[in-house]
């Protein structure tokens, strides 16, 4: 089968394609079903602003603009251009020192290796109890060892904030105090972050230890509160009594089994 195409249509047809980038070759030959693929179109499914292979089920879509910065309480994998001690701006940025007009919103403590990062809070909120019940949250991993391989900050965040929701719904906050804290938290220059915020893991908290000299530095810079030596609450669970608490002394980190009923500090961190 041979198609011709007028001079306009096929114009027409050449502007369309080149103002979304996507191929052009296609418009000016008849194809099989089964070659649209190999001409640039390589969505077999329908998307926004998109161009249907003339002959064939499949698509050329525009590809997503790629963030400059950071997206904060998301993971876009752009922690890979960042290190650990830098500034987390508020425009999704890494930098070492502070960069005038633009506000610091965490330091940077943790890179996995996805290029997704956490970053931890400029302030510590106080001191909580882990829960004031002893529950076996379901779904939440339990570690009997120190959890320096436990990074889901997060994860394990979600799970608790809902779990106790579904059991004392406005009430929560009382049962799961430390969480809901992290939870309902949000700096005064970014009020759009509140429910992004989370309990650190105890990998997490294994990186500050091992980062502590470049964290503090970066800290010192823009005037914000150090590290310390507190007892922090990580969101790993040891189990239905327990949770599992970390506490700097000196050089050395310490993690340990703690009642959820005790009083720890509490730091948040965020994605991005």
């Amino acid at each position: 089968m041979r198609v011709i195409l007028s001079a306009g249509k096929r114009i027409y047809f050449t502007l369309l394609a080149s103002s979304f980038m996507f191929p052009i070759s296609a418009f000016a030959q008849c194809v099989e079903n089964e070659n649209c693929a190999a001409l640039g179109y390589d969505s077999t499914t329908a998307c926004d602003n998109g161009i249907k292979c003339p002959f064939g089920e499949y698509w050329a879509c525009p590809e997503p603009a790629k963030p400059e910065g950071a997206i904060l309480g998301q993971c876009t994998g752009y922690a890979k251009n960042c290190k650990i001690g830098q500034i987390l701006n508020i425009d999704g940025s890494c930098s070492d020192y502070r960069v005038s007009g633009v506000e610091p919103v965490g330091i940077v403590v943790y890179i996995g290796e996805n290029g997704c990062g956490q970053a931890l809070a400029l302030e510590g909120l106080g001191n909580f109890y882990w829960s004031t019940e002893s529950v076996k949250i379901p779904d939440l991993p339990n570690y009997s060892s120190e959890p320096t391989n436990d990074f889901d900050s997060c994860e394990n965040t979600k799970t608790v904030i809902d779990y106790s929701y579904k059991q004392y719904g406005d009430y929560a906050s009382n049962y799961y105090p430390a969480f809901w804290e992290v939870y309902n938290y949000a700096p005064s220059t970014m009020p759009e972050t509140k429910g992004k915020w989370c309990l650190p893991a105890g990998g997490v908290l294994n990186s500050i230890n091992q980062n502590k000299t470049a964290i503090d530095q970066s800290l010192t810079r823009i005037n914000k509160e150090n590290i310390g030596n507190n007892s922090w609450w990580s969101s790993s669970e040891y189990g239905s009594t327990t949770g599992w608490a970390w506490r700097l002394s000196l050089s050395n980190s310490n993690f340990y089994a703690d009642g959820k009923h005790t009083y720890s500090s509490i730091r948040p961190i965020i994605k991005f």
